[in-house]
């Protein structure tokens, strides 16, 4: 929810950040053993820094799971295989402003919490980035890093809310449209950008680039996102960690389709037949009866990672930056590179939306089943939604489109 003041103290858990980060040269900074919880009186300790920022570093990568798991679930990506409520909900555009289990379930929960998991980051980040701001380099040695890091994964928090609420709220304040928490990130990736340049730390600087080339195209500033998408190298690669310790690190669409087989894979996907798109009948029954589980082998344990920027997704929003600005045989150009990279031939574009067209066919392959990408374009491009009924359940869809403003923030309870 908008305000957890009443329990960030007392919940603060604790994920390192390095391990999480999965990047390939992460600075020695960063490793800190898993201690648990941190005792309340010693929130305010300074040589804890380093521990704080792995705690939004923590909060944030739990969130993205339910993010990336319900936004899957519920755009074209995935079918509802299962009867169970709200289970089932959540993969037939059933999800409303007051459905509990998208609006106050803690981020281990069942399904796809999303709301308070996502407040509770982006509000983590902002008081441990107070903190940080409050303190000396003197009282913490790589003060400038941990402050980009913390900037970087909080902004990620707006961006995500920004792409796919249908409004925003933030501590008791106004309902406000969705572009207002976009506005924040991109104030928050440039504050990130100049930090990781003045820490010299290049693995913090791309990922805080990459949010902000996603954040310009959200906001359709396509000259900025093109300036920062450019800059992302070849092999950049950042992922939100999982593991099977505990049920907060877990990932959890693994978790919901291929060990619970509460969802399937829709078959569009099945049939695409694209290196990108990695798709397999499990040869076993999903959770009702009759339906044949079909999965993503991106995801092969409760531990596997997901993806959260990369090269390729920042050569997309290149590709989708040049195009809105006309240059198709540029954009042309990009995304027949990234396709001849995994073996495919290259495309034509005759005009500018051909090309625009291509970009949002390349974003739903590379991209599958990660992120939250495939919900954000169906938004923003008008997509058609599923329509009708499951087709392997029977029941119609609902009308959810972006993720609703809850009621119980409405009402105040």
């Amino acid at each position: 929810m908008t305000d957890t003041r009443e329990n960030n103290a007392m919940r603060i858990l604790l994920f390192i950040a390095c391990s999480a980060l999965a990047l390939n040269a992460c600075s020695d900074v960063l490793d800190v053993e898993y201690p648990g919880r941190i005792p309340t009186e010693q929130l305010n300790d300074p040589t804890l820094a380093a521990v704080l920022a792995g705690s939004v570093l923590g909060d944030f990568e739990c969130a993205y799971s339910n993010y990336t798991g319900g936004s899957a679930v519920h755009s074209d990506e995935y079918e509802t295989s299962n009867s169970n409520v709200p289970g089932n909900l959540w993969g037939e555009r059933g999800i409303t402003a007051g459905e509990d289990s998208y609006v106050t379930d803690a981020c281990e929960g069942g399904y796809f919490s999303i709301q308070r998991p996502l407040h509770t980051a982006r509000f983590q980040s902002e008081q441990v980035f107070t903190k940080l701001s409050n303190w000396t380099d003197e009282q913490v040695t790589n003060r400038a890093l941990l402050m980009a890091q913390v900037r970087t994964y909080g902004a990620y928090s707006y961006l995500l809310m920004g792409e796919t609420f249908c409004a925003v709220a933030f501590d008791g304040g106004a309902q406000q449209p969705p572009s207002a928490a976009l506005d924040i990130a991109r104030t928050q990736f440039l504050e990130a950008i100049t930090l990781a340049q003045q820490a010299g730390n290049t693995d913090i600087l791309n990922l805080a680039r990459a949010g902000l080339a996603r954040t310009e195209m959200n906001l359709q500033s396509w000259a900025a996102a093109e300036a920062a998408a450019d800059l992302i190298p070849p092999g950049f690669r950042v992922d939100a960690g999982r593991g099977s310790d505990n049920a907060r690190r877990w990932n959890k669409l693994f978790r919901s389709a291929d060990q619970q087989g509460a969802y399937v894979i829709a078959d569009a996907y099945r049939v695409m037949n694209d290196p990108r798109v990695l798709v397999v009948d499990a040869n076993r029954p999903a959770f009702n009866p009759g339906i044949d589980l079909w999965v993503t082998t991106k995801y092969t344990s409760l531990a596997s990672p997901i993806r959260l920027a990369s090269y390729e997704e920042a050569q997309l929003i290149l590709a989708e930056a040049l195009a809105q600005q006309g240059d198709v045989a540029g954009a042309m150009a990009v995304i027949n590179a990234a396709r001849a990279d995994v073996g495919l031939g290259a495309l034509a574009a005759g005009n500018q939306a051909e090309a625009i067209q291509h970009v949002i066919n390349e974003r739903q392959r590379e991209l599958s089943f990660e992120g939250g990408h495939r919900l954000n374009d169906l938004l923003r491009y008008d997509i058609p939604w599923k329509l009708g009924s499951n087709p392997y359940t029977g029941r119609p869809y609902g009308q959810t489109t972006c993720w609703p403003h809850p009621t119980k923030e409405v009402n105040g309870a």
